[in-house]
């Protein structure tokens, strides 16, 4: 039998009105801080699984570094010629494992290629601005809000930056990274990124050294990884990146926070990429 349209009179709300609004509200506090999603711990097995991805990975990197087939995104004349007109495709990479798709305990790998083409430069000037790390802070503003360059060796650099991103959540990384240039001849260059430590701080608005242990907090990035290739042709330079990270792996449940766990590696690529290019071009 119908309810009576009571609830249409106003100020007074229907049950399903009701239940709609406190399920917002329910989500509204879930969002407030990250800490409401909970703690996730990186165990030696979700660690384990990562560092297989990336020998697999790094191994078929080390297999083009010397070839005709150093950019995997610009292999023929047609693709070349899309990046030149400023497409920068953006898409999802996948490493298999003796033919099978990696297997991560209560971890999330995920692992982006994109690409570009960036008009009157050189291999030198990108380099110029690639080991520019104090710079970052500004030339990759607002996704990277400190930068600091803690040691140099050659073509070795060990570089702090400090991560923000918000959606939903407002999420402070503080990260660092060891990180290695390589250049087989004078049109091309390696940049190989590997994060040493990952760490969540724990209240931003309160403090930005205040750190949850790092593989002890609610999981948003434990790892991080980027592989630059650049090559000089065509009157400028082709760029490419692959970013491979780990997070924790978000039941279905917790749809929003699934998809800002998603969407973090793939717009912090479409960011860096424009970063890149607006740095290099100025």
């Amino acid at each position: 039998m119908p309810l009576p349209n009571m609830h249409k009179r106003r100020g007074v709300k229907s049950p399903r009105a009701k239940n709609v609004s406190a399920a917002i509200l329910l989500a509204g506090c879930c969002f407030s801080t990250p800490s409401a999603l909970g703690f996730a711990d990186l165990t030696p097995q979700t660690e384990q699984a990562f560092n297989r991805y990336i020998a697999l990975a790094e191994a078929k990197m080390k297999q083009s570094l010397h070839s005709s087939r150093f950019l995997s995104t610009a292999t023929s004349l047609e693709s070349r010629a899309k990046l030149r007109s400023g497409e920068r495709p953006i898409v999802p990479s996948k490493i298999l494992d003796s033919g099978q798709e990696a297997k991560v305990p209560n971890g999330l790998i995920q692992d982006w290629l994109g690409a570009m083409f960036i008009p009157n430069t050189t291999i030198a000037r990108v380099r110029t601005v690639m080991t520019a790390y104090p710079e970052y802070q500004k030339l990759f503003a607002p996704e990277i809000i400190s930068s600091k360059l803690l040691g140099h060796d050659g073509d070795r650099y060990q570089v702090f930056l400090r991560l923000y991103k918000k959606q939903i959540l407002t999420v402070v990384l503080n990260t660092t990274y060891d990180i290695s240039y390589a250049a087989p001849d004078n049109s091309h260059l390696a940049i190989d990124s590997r994060s040493t430590r990952i760490a969540e701080v724990r209240r931003p608005k309160q403090s930005l050294t205040d750190e949850l242990p790092p593989g002890q907090d609610t999981g948003f990035l434990w790892r991080l990884n980027s592989y630059w290739r650049f090559e000089e042709g065509d009157g400028g330079v082709y760029a490419q990146c692959e970013a491979i990270s780990l997070s924790r792996d978000v039941p279905f449940g917790l749809l929003m926070i699934r998809q800002f766990v998603e969407r973090f590696p793939r717009e912090s690529m479409l960011n860096t990429l424009e970063g890149v290019r607006r740095a290099v071009s100025k």
